[in-house]
């Protein structure tokens, strides 16, 4: 097994905690969300101390505070009693989930950002993190889901995806993780050719995630391709934060890359089984998976 967790280091999350409307065709349900909800999952599981810069409306249920202390995230002096809690729509009753929002919280000030531990990952979910509040950030290793800053709020509630670039941040970054769509949001294209994009701005390592069929990563070391583990899925949300959670977490603390690539899948496929921000698996099990998923990964020229 991998000597992860011998030299661990806590890493920061920059993003708001969110209350998620569940739309299925089964029902509806309000759960606990947003990037921190998920990577405090993963961090908490692996034994990996996490520190947020988040915003919180008075609205934000107790129950819900009491669940992220568990895992170790304190948001009590994040909360803004005048504003609301994010609240975001995921519909998955049509071929292609649907994004909305009920509320939104106020935006991460420069302010939020200071005291960061030297790893952390920004991770937005609909522009709540200003441009300079990113350039305030003193983290010297950054990993950056973009999927909040290809998001554009429009009218009546609903969200629609644009473009977005800045070649500043990008060039910043130890770590770029995105979806096949935000790929080509930001690189202009998707596939090995975004990610050689992106890794010609100056990322380290560029990942695009593909669901079932694992991922694809590009980095001064080469090309591979990551596995998706086999399994059951019951709930998408979050696997994404996962995916980026398990990656950085032994990232932040010098491992392979090919073995936070392996955590990082492993990682996913543990929160799509459970409705909801929950884990039915213990670290072990998340580590044999994690292993079993290394020897999987296949090296390109």
């Amino acid at each position: 097994m991998s000597a992860y967790l011998v030299g661990v280091k806590p890493i920061g999350v920059v993003g708001h905690v969110a209350i998620d409307h569940i739309i299925t065709r089964s029902g509806e349900r309000r759960q606990l969300g947003g990037p921190p909800t998920y990577v405090s999952l993963i961090t908490n599981l692996v034994g990996v101390p996490l520190t947020a810069a988040t915003k919180v409306g008075g609205d934000f249920p107790r129950e819900y505070a009491s669940e992220l202390a568990m895992r170790g995230l304190d948001i009590r002096g994040d909360v803004v009693p005048s504003a609301k809690t994010t609240r975001f729509v995921l519909d998955y009753t049509g071929a292609e989930r649907g994004l909305g929002y009920e509320s939104l919280c106020a935006p991460i000030e420069p302010r939020d950002v200071e005291g960061l531990p030297d790893a952390s990952i920004l991770a937005p979910i609909v522009g709540e993190i200003p441009v300079e509040t990113l350039r305030a950030i003193k983290s010297k290793v950054l990993a950056l889901d973009p999927q909040g800053f290809v998001r554009k709020l429009e009218p009546g509630g609903s969200i629609s995806i644009r473009p977005w670039r800045d070649v500043e941040l990008l060039s910043r970054l130890s770590v770029f993780k995105a979806s096949e769509r935000e790929l080509r949001l930001v690189a202009g294209e998707g596939g090995w050719t975004g990610l050689e994009q992106l890794v010609g701005l100056g990322v380290k390592v560029a990942i695009e995630t593909r669901g079932g069929e694992g991922a694809n990563i590009r980095h001064a070391g080469g090309r591979m391709i990551v596995p998706a583990y086999s399994g059951e899925t019951v709930d998408t949300t979050g696997a994404g934060d996962a995916f980026i959670a398990g990656f950085f977490s032994a990232y932040a603390s010098g491992e392979e890359v090919e073995w936070c690539a392996a955590l990082g899948s492993a990682a996913a496929s543990a929160v799509v089984e459970t409705v909801g921000p929950r884990i039915k698996i213990g670290k072990a099990e998340l580590l044999e998976r994690a292993e079993m998923l290394l020897n999987g990964i296949r090296r390109l020229a």
